[in-house]
């Protein structure tokens, strides 16, 4: 078994920084996948709402 020593600090660094990378990627696709399943949620319940006969109020319709 190697010493705490004997093990290379910049290759400490980089095995780090590397599994940071991956959990922060991580987190990202996480995210978008939350971020588009809301999307196509409120979509859907646009066109069910659409369906029903419902009309929609010039709020609604507009961008913000």
């Amino acid at each position: 078994m190697t010493k705490l020593s004997e093990i290379d600090l910049g290759s400490a660094l980089l095995s780090t920084f590397i599994l940071i990378g991956f959990i922060a990627t991580a987190f990202v696709f996480i995210r978008l996948t939350i971020i588009g399943i809301n999307y196509i949620k409120i979509n859907y319940l646009k066109e069910e709402g659409a369906q029903r006969g419902r009309k929609e109020s010039k709020s609604e319709s507009k961008g913000f």
